[in-house]
């Protein structure tokens, strides 16, 4: 026999040998209370996070409609330059 198959059937025999607990009585009513609670926990595994989530949605729209009001009167003013009017690659290659 290995070392393992040894050690498993010293445990085994230390198991065998170990007295019986008598077995704890439940208190009064234990198996009703477990059972409401059974009922009444939430089924989806993911409820916890679906509540930090809806937070921190909340969080980043109130952050988004900051960030839009900050700089509204940026984005209504027009640009200095026209962007869209010049062509960069020409620019880039140095071929004018």
């Amino acid at each position: 026999m290995n070392r393992f198959d040894q050690q498993w059937q010293k445990l085994t025999a230390l198991a065998r040998s170990a007295p019986a607990e008598p077995a704890a009585a439940a208190p009064h009513g234990f198996a009703t209370r477990v059972a409401a609670r059974a009922a009444t926990a939430p089924l989806a595994p993911w409820a916890g996070f679906e509540r930090v989530a809806l937070r921190g949605l909340l969080v980043a729209a109130a952050l988004g409609v900051a960030a839009i009001a900050l700089n509204y009167s940026v984005i209504q003013s027009e640009p200095a330059e026209d962007f869209a009017a010049t062509d960069a690659i020409p620019e880039l290659l140095g071929i004018t």
